[in-house]
């Protein structure tokens, strides 16, 4: 009896060790699948094209992989997604006709590794085609048969955005800042970061740049510093908010996040994690210290020319732990000083004492 349970058990043990030599054996062949990048260029387009007539435009496909992986086009729209405008990119809906006017050559092919292909696009625009369009270029890799999509990453961005304008005469531009804003109230040392939330309030996609220009007076005179507002040309879609954001960070000393390898280092939640850099070659005047003004001062082309739209919001800058450390230093010199200066008069009292006797 004691035997026949030795040998049940002795069974069990090895049907758990056999599984456990599979469960190793499937981790390691799932890991060995490829990693798959891709890069697209450029990024997005801005197009200008009068109804009733055609443009093209040559747009780079890269295939960053260890393998050839064949690659089909479709050409999508896109709009504006949640509060901050972010591109969301969506099949047309019925009666949309306006993917048919664009034609992409090749349409699918087979991208070597580490080869730049060129796809040209054709848009043709009919003479009915009014305000602006807005397609997104999709390039979709069919993965290997004996590839494990498990072990597989795609990497970059595999579609390249779009935007038609045909300068119609029905087109309204127009934009608010709908908030413009400071991370925090107070800081206690710089890099103070800006969010500028730009409405579209017109039919037609536009990029309003500008700067943010810093002063100590609340009239903005003897401005200090200016900081550049999407100085890449981001668009706003019509009937949209987008977000953007910019970082004054010319102080001393300043927080910088860190870095490990040449790479960011963030926390358990993802949060960066920041180091405080002092630059001791910095001049002393930016050091930075008590209540400073910001001014936004956007431009936009609104048909007949440019026009400013402006906002400002105020914050203030404290060392507070450099003050504390300073105010703390003080009182301990204090102390010592007084203790000091008791022990000097004991030590004269007692020299004077002795000379009197």
């Amino acid at each position: 009896m004691l035997w026949h349970h030795r040998r049940k058990l002795g069974v069990i043990v090895f049907l758990v060790a056999c599984a456990g030599l599979a469960s190793i054996w499937i981790t390691q062949t799932s890991a060995a699948g490829p990693s798959i990048s891709l890069t697209t260029s450029p990024v997005s387009l801005d197009l200008h094209i009068t109804p009733g007539s055609a443009a093209t435009q040559t747009l780079q496909f890269r295939n960053n992989s260890s393998i050839a992986l064949p690659i089909t086009t479709e050409v999508k729209i896109f709009g504006p997604y949640g509060s901050s405008g972010e591109a969301a990119i969506t099949n047309p809906g019925r009666g949309n006709m306006s993917t048919d006017w664009v034609s992409l050559s090749p349409a699918n092919f087979v991208a070597q590794p580490n080869v730049w292909t060129a796809v040209k696009m054709t848009i043709k625009l009919p003479p009915s085609a009014n305000l602006g369009y807005y397609y997104a270029v999709v390039f979709q890799p069919t993965l290997p048969s004996q590839t494990n999509t498990r072990s597989t990453t795609i990497k970059g961005s595999n579609a390249i955005l779009v935007l038609v304008d045909t300068n119609s005469a029905n087109e309204r531009r127009e934009v608010q800042v709908s908030s413009f804003s400071a991370n925090k109230h107070i800081y206690e040392y710089l890099p103070v970061t800006f969010n500028i939330t730009i409405h579209n309030g017109g039919n037609i996609f536009l990029a309003p740049t500008g700067d943010i220009f810093i002063s100590r007076h609340s009239n903005m005179t003897h401005s200090i510093a200016s900081i550049p507002v999407n100085q890449g040309g981001g668009n706003v879609l019509p009937n949209s908010n987008r977000i953007f954001s910019a970082d004054w960070a010319d102080g001393f000393p300043v927080f910088k996040q860190k870095q490990l390898d040449g790479q960011p280092l963030v926390n358990s939640k993802g949060q960066p994690v920041d180091q405080l850099v002092w630059n001791f070659s910095s001049p002393l005047s930016k050091f930075r210290f008590g209540k400073y003004y910001a001014q936004l001062a956007l431009v936009y082309n609104d048909g007949a020319g440019n026009k400013l739209v402006t906002s400002e919001v105020s914050f203030w800058v404290i060392p507070w732990k450099l003050i504390l450390l300073i105010i703390l230093s003080l009182a301990a010199l204090i102390t010592i000083w007084s203790y000091f200066k008791k022990g000097l008069k004991k030590l004269w009292h007692r020299l004077v004492g002795k000379r009197t006797r």
